[in-house]
């Protein structure tokens, strides 16, 4: 009974940690009580297997298993999903998972304890995480290529507001306000657009080559890549020397490499779409990530890069982006999830497009 009890106790206390921390919007206030009761199984759960504190009542431990069952039916009942695999492995993905309350869970590890196929079926990728229900109704993914888009479209509409009038740079007249620890160099407006369009533009860079990235490493979750050579490259390795050093695919060849082991069929980078893509606006961001005084400063204008960030978010990015999709996964539809804030209004003076409606999740 002392086995079978303590075994009980421990599941349903990695129970009950699993899933309020994934409904705490919905509880509010019980989350830290909730919480605090499960610590204090956790301490009966260590004194059970310690002869000097064990006191030998089991009665007790009985009890806090049903309150602690009562706990985990109402947290569950917020989800949507229904759980697929056996207590015990919840258990040990709490135990395996010290960060789990900061970091989350992985689509990866959320699809091996819950049946979650409308979250698979919106394009959310293996590696992506869950975080739960912060607030009511409310629930937030991790999703790492999205950074960079949202990024993007910050400063793009910096820049937009200062290009339209919208905003003003603080005057010279003005910087005295400032605390004292603030940099006080008054920038022009000029500077303050040039500066938001080229980070605006190097950000949709970063997004497309991260969505790539996310697409070869999603693969490689999924068990997809017939040797470890495949597997290696599906996580952007070309090579690995006899004493470990790693050499990596480059763009053009994450392209076909990630193309020909997800669909057999190696996608042809002299596409004018591709090519030019990797020759101007890669090469571009190459050369701002590794400047130096030798190498020369690169003459672009303000409008010409307000010309350029136009162009990505009206057709170019989502363009390139589809063209890999379909040359990885000919008969599969494009990730709604990053479609949607692709197609958003986002972007200051751009027409949002159409939306994909998103499966129930």
């Amino acid at each position: 009974m002392h086995y079978t009890l303590h075994k009980e106790l421990s599941i349903q206390t990695a129970l009950l940690q699993f899933y309020c921390f994934l409904t705490r919007g919905f509880l509010e206030k019980e989350f830290t009580s909730n919480l605090d009761f499960g610590d204090e199984n956790i301490v009966k759960i260590h004194n059970m297997v310690n002869p000097e504190k064990w006191n030998g009542d089991y009665s007790v431990i009985i009890q806090r298993i049903s309150k602690t069952k009562e706990i985990v039916k109402k947290a569950k009942s917020y989800l949507k999903w229904q759980q697929k695999c056996k207590d015990e492995k919840i258990a040990d993905f709490i135990c395996k998972h010290p960060t789990f309350f900061e970091d989350g869970i992985s689509i990866k590890d959320l699809n091996d304890i819950l049946e979650i196929n409308g979250v698979l079926e919106n394009g959310y990728m293996f590696h992506d995480r869950f975080h739960g229900y912060p607030k009511k109704d409310l629930y937030r993914y991790g999703v790492d290529c999205l950074d960079f888009l949202y990024s993007s479209s910050f400063f793009y509409n910096e820049g937009f507001d200062y290009f339209n009038e919208r905003k003003s740079p603080i005057s010279y007249s003005e910087s005295h306000k400032l605390p004292s620890e603030e940099m006080k160099r008054i920038q022009s407006k000029e500077e303050m657009m040039f500066r938001s369009f080229r980070e605006s533009f190097i950000n949709f860079i970063f997004f497309v080559e991260s969505f790539i990235n996310s697409v070869g490493y999603d693969a490689y979750l999924k068990g997809k890549g017939v040797n470890d050579l495949e597997k290696n490259k599906l996580k952007g390795i070309k090579s690995i020397s006899k004493k470990g050093f790693k050499s990596y695919l480059s763009i053009r060849e994450k392209f076909k490499e990630y193309s020909r082991i997800l669909s057999g069929t190696e996608l042809n980078t002299e596409n004018p779409i591709i090519e030019n893509y990797i020759n101007e606006c890669v090469e571009l961001r190459n050369q701002y990530v590794h400047s130096s005084p030798e190498k020369g400063s690169l003459k672009i204008s303000l409008d010409e890069w307000k010309e350029k960030c136009d162009l990505m978010i009206d057709e170019q990015c989502f363009e390139v982006l589809n063209i890999f999709w379909k040359g990885c996964y000919p008969e599969k539809q494009f990730p709604v999830v990053i479609f949607n804030e692709l197609s958003s209004s986002s972007f200051k003076g751009r027409l949002g497009k159409m939306m994909i409606a998103r499966k129930n999740e």
